[in-house]
């Protein structure tokens, strides 16, 4: 009597055998057709496997395993070794996708990216977006309007002192929550710069914060970031600014979008100091 191994190696060989020509559909499009090769390949992309784990962890017929394997072996994207069955860099790169498809999916479900820009984001960071999957969305309701001026808010004085603030509005309330120390930072609009510097004569008066650094730039997203959150403001369709609603995550990833978001901004914003001397020159 055959050994498991060797009838499962023969069954594999017979899948490939008789498997014919692959579809000429996307490799992305053609995985996520078949729930079984998406969850095979999720599973061998998770850990090197044997066929009879596979077909004990995948719930599918034995049949239907192998020929999901056979399909993905012949897409280059798993491959059999003497050990089981892992997969190869272009399977990892599939399966990648897949899990940014599933997190999109997820972010959809809220209204809130159907009503709002995403286009005032960097293209580099719309592209991250699913990053933020496990992210809430704060409503604010008919009958309590600022509830999310007050939540951020709350959230920003929790935080002390480690805070970076991107703001394309003036608000009392933030300015007032915003903290005076070198941990801090903020970057202000253009425009509510400008307005605030045509309310006063003499530049010393400007620098509102001593401590904390403030730069100046052109922008119409609102984020918030934190030791262990970030909020997030983007401006709706018609490009208003909303103070109705908040995105608010915590998990690692939303938190590293977060960063490197306030990053670029910051990078790329003017110094307070460079701003003041400019408008009074």
């Amino acid at each position: 009597m055959e050994s498991d191994n060797e009838g499962s190696s023969e069954r594999l060989r017979s899948v490939r055998r008789e498997g014919g020509r692959v579809s000429s559909k996307s490799i992305v499009g053609y995985v996520s057709s078949s729930s079984v090769r998406t969850d095979v390949l999720a599973s061998v992309v998770a850990d090197r496997q044997s066929m009879a784990g596979l077909i004990e962890a995948i719930d599918a017929s034995e049949s239907a395993v192998y020929n999901a394997v056979g399909d993905l072996e012949r897409k280059g994207l798993v491959e059999s070794l003497d050990d089981g069955l892992e997969a190869t860099g272009s399977g990892r790169l599939v399966a990648d996708l897949l899990e940014q498809q599933e997190n999109l999916c997820r972010l959809l479900d809220d209204d809130y990216w159907r009503t709002h820009d995403v286009s005032a984001l960097p293209r580099r960071f719309r592209l991250r977006l699913t990053e933020l999957a496990g992210a809430n969305v704060f409503h604010a309701s008919d009958t309590d309007p600022h509830a999310v001026v007050r939540e951020v808010s709350e959230r920003v004085e929790r935080a002390g002192t480690s805070v970076d603030i991107v703001t394309p509005i003036y608000q009392a309330e933030y300015e007032a929550v915003m903290p005076d120390d070198p941990d801090a930072r903020l970057v202000v609009d253009t425009t509510v710069a400008l307005e605030a510097l045509d309310r006063i004569e003499d530049p010393e008066a400007a620098r509102q914060w001593e401590e904390t650094p403030v730069r100046v730039l052109d922008i119409d997203v609102g984020i918030g970031v934190t030791e262990n959150e970030i909020m997030l403001s983007l401006p709706t369709i018609d490009g208003q600014y909303d103070s109705r609603t908040e995105v608010l995550a915590t998990d690692d990833r939303a938190m590293e979008w977060g960063r490197d978001l306030f990053e670029y901004y910051w990078d790329r914003a003017t110094p307070n100091e460079a701003f003041i001397a400019e408008h009074f020159a």
